[in-house]
């Protein structure tokens, strides 16, 4: 018998359906399920069912689905939200939900019901995986099927099989074929794989309430179901396990063509290019599956209070939950969704009081906070405050915003050390930074209006001024202001002249082609083309072979004298974390003060300052500890989705922070043939503070260090005399500043 049984459970018998209370049945052992709810019915409905006193939300069709799936397993006591917990009532909302992990862990099995118009069997996308395996370790990349000595008559066939069924290949057939590479291979390689994406991209992993759901369930089964038809896919452990297992055979597949080919014609490189596409998003997904495995170790091991000691677990889930942004119905959800995961972390009242209603900040604070105190560590996030509360400042105060609500508020989470009696986190940091910050560039988000969502507008400063040409002869720099659209095959070009110009401004030290390349891997942009020789592989390179923007020697590019304003009408999305269903209709103007400006996506900005040379931000956006706990490593975290209308400055505590207008005024004067060397040094000790931060007069005694985080973000501390606390006032861009009395304890309040 379970030791811990729900308040209410849906029972079924003979296709006859009610709700019992188990104090008042014996009840052996029961189910629960996990699901989407999606669209509501518009009014509540009564269920007729007994035992259910009060109305249902829940979509009829969808309610029905679930008794659909009881009749099929013949499961005769479910767990089901829907209609176990009274829905009008947040009294007994609050109670249930503070049961959650109790009821997930009793359960004798978890069934994941997901709305799939195609069924497919995880065991047979395994079987061909291995197949793929088997052909690739037993044949040549460049041989004839046929004739190959390693395979048998029976796996012949099969290739020729796969050679004939559905094209799932991202390129034409016509073109592999002329790339000589075994068609069966790749068709069987790519089918497998675009049935493992396309079931990790179902709405369900899209969601709050289901990350908690499948990481705290046993036994796990997966349904697929639409109108007409159910049916049992698997165990979510193998679909997990064909994650992992798909990112292999990509990459032992690109080492297969690789090693069979001394030279690369054109469609082999564009084959290559889809290939190493498919590792990128792979990869993705093996870290998100891999978090969440990691996720359920810890919590069986740990049991309910798991949450209480293990740090770096506490951080895996944050990471993990906000690796993909979901979504829920309501803002207090974010928080409410994961109160499972942590068990005890609020009480029934003080879910009803503290967890509640549509205040962002409210909420975030309340969660932030009570996590601190039962764990004795002081977790935050990595953001720049707007205002002070005199108290646990160190929690930044996250702005209210009228947009959906995603779990992008959990990005940049981390444990600043001890939390003392007073709420105040004791830290170690490097303190004594040397020099006084100056800002030189200011960042503004605004909401981008236009029907295109990546557009780059650049304007130097000394368009519209003269050029001299020679001793006797000057003209008008030009300027072109006029938006052109960019199509298809051109967009990789343009790109790589947008990066660019971004690295000779935000980080005018660097290497400009490392730079780029860095900045559009991070960025992954997807866009449509013509033909696959328009994206070949190393795109970021290939794409302006040959021409000045191959390798601009940083001594004669003079982007002061620059302008351009491009629509990319055909990116469809990019691939990094910092693009989402929020964030895509973000745009940034960037105004350096030698008067530059720069108005371009806000993934594209931010992404250019997590990839300047030397960052604390790391050059990793996601990676895996020893034991597959996430370690995310980007700028998500740097502002918030309700900044928008916000301004925020760059400002350096080392080098000149007006080289940028000595830098202008010498494209201006020198001539092209001529090379500028500058005279001064470059801004360096960089950090992101908001806009209304100033270091006047009064603040010559002001002290400055940093927080290191470990690749997060540091996170810039100040106070203004020695007997003072120090308190959170920014993001360092670098990961090392210069200072004096290194590290530390160190008080924030």
């Amino acid at each position: 018998m379970a030791s811990y049984l729900p308040t209410r459970l849906l029972c079924q018998i003979n296709g006859e359906f009610s709700v019992v209370r188990p104090i008042d049945v014996h009840i052996e052992s029961f189910d629960i399920i996990s699901y989407t709810w999606g669209d509501p019915e518009k009014e509540d409905w009564d269920s007729g069912i007994p035992g259910v006193n009060w109305t249902l939300k829940i979509a009829k069709d969808k309610f029905n689905d679930i008794k659909r799936l009881m009749i099929t397993d013949n499961i005769r006591y479910l767990w089901a939200d829907c209609v176990c917990i009274n829905q009008n009532s947040e009294a007994d909302k609050a109670i249930e939900l503070s049961k959650m992990f109790e009821y997930y862990k009793n359960a004798e099995k978890c069934h994941i019901l997901l709305d799939m118009p195609v069924v497919w069997d995880p065991q047979e996308i395994v079987d061909n995986l291995k197949f793929v395996d088997h052909v690739l370790s037993h044949m040549e990349g460049s041989a004839l099927a046929a004739g190959a000595p390693g395979l048998l008559s029976e796996q012949r066939r099969q290739l020729q099989e796969w050679k004939e069924a559905d094209w799932a290949f991202a390129i034409p057939e016509s073109i592999v074929r002329s790339a000589s590479i075994d068609m069966g291979v790749l068709n069987c390689y790519s089918t497998c794989v675009n049935h493992v994406r396309s079931l990790f991209r179902n709405l369900y992993f899209t969601r709050v309430w289901t990350f908690q759901e499948m990481i705290l369930g046993k036994n796990v089964v997966m349904w697929a179901i639409d109108r007409m038809n159910i049916a049992r896919i698997g165990e979510l452990n193998t679909w997990m396990g064909l994650a992992v297992d798909s990112m292999d055979k990509a990459y032992k597949l690109q080492a297969w063509i690789h090693n069979s080919r001394v030279v690369n014609n054109a469609s082999i490189n564009a084959v290559l290019r889809v290939i190493d596409e498919d590792t990128v998003s792979l990869n993705s997904l093996r870290i998100q599956v891999r978090g969440i495995e990691s996720a359920r170790t810890d919590i069986i091991n740990g049991g309910p209070y798991w949450w209480y000691e293990n740090t770096r677990g506490v951080s895996n889930i944050f990471s993990a939950i906000c690796l993909v942004p979901r979504n829920c119905g309501r803002k207090a959800d974010l928080f409410r969704g994961l109160l499972g995961i942590f068990s005890g972390l609020f009480t029934p009242e003080e879910i009803e009081t503290q967890i509640s209603g549509d205040d962002m900040e409210k909420m975030s604070f309340n969660f932030f906070q009570q996590l601190s105190r039962k764990t004795k560590s002081a977790w935050t996030k990595l953001a720049i405050s707007s205002r002070e509360r005199g108290e646990w400042d160190w929690i930044p105060v996250v702005e209210n915003y009228s947009g959906s609500a995603t779990t992008d508020c959990f990005a940049g989470v981390v444990n600043l050390g001890r939390l003392n009696t007073k709420g105040q986190a004791k830290s170690l940091a490097m303190t004594g930074v040397k020099g006084t910050p100056k800002k030189y560039m200011k960042i503004r988000l605004f909401q981008n209006t236009e029907t295109t969502s990546f557009n780059f507008t650049f304007r130097g400063c000394n368009c519209g001024k003269k050029l001299t040409k020679s001793m006797w002869s000057k003209e008008v720099i030009p300027t072109y202001d006029q938006p052109r659209n960019v199509i298809k095959d051109e967009t990789g070009k343009i790109l790589v002249q947008c990066a660019t110009i971004l690295g000779s401004l935000i980080d005018p030290l660097c290497d400009l082609v490392a730079y780029r390349r860095r900045l559009l891997r991070k960025l992954g942009p997807n866009w449509a083309t013509t033909d696959p020789s328009a994206k070949p592989s190393a795109w970021e390179d290939r794409c302006v072979s040959g021409t000045f923007w191959e390798n601009p020697p940083r001594q004669f590019f003079r982007s002061h004298n620059m302008s351009m304003n491009y629509r990319m009408v055909d990116i469809s999305s990019c691939e990094s974390r910092l693009w989402n269903q929020n964030t895509a209709k973000i745009s940034c103007e960037v105004r350096v003060n030698c008067g530059c400006t720069i108005i371009a996506p806000f993934a594209l900005i931010f992404e250019a300052l997590t990839v300047v040379q030397g960052s604390s931000l790391g050059d990793t956006w996601a990676m895996l500890d020893p034991d597959n706990r996430i370690i995310l490593r980007d700028g998500l975290g740097l502002v918030q989705i309700g900044d928008i209308g916000k301004t925020f400055n760059l400002m350096a505590f080392a080098g000149d922070v007006n080289a940028h207008r000595a830098h202008a005024s010498a494209c201006r004067s020198m001539k092209v043939d001529k090379p500028i060397v500058p005279k001064t040094a470059w801004p360096w000790g960089r950090a992101l503070v908001r806009e209304e931060f100033a270091h006047g007069i009064m603040a010559q005694m002001r002290d400055y260090g940093y927080i290191e985080t470990g690749g997060s973000g540091n996170l810039l501390i100040s106070r203004d005399h020695v007997m003072d606390r120090y308190k959170i006032i920014g993001v360092c861009i670098d990961e090392y500043i210069q200072n004096e009395k290194g590290q530390k304890q160190v008080t924030i309040r």
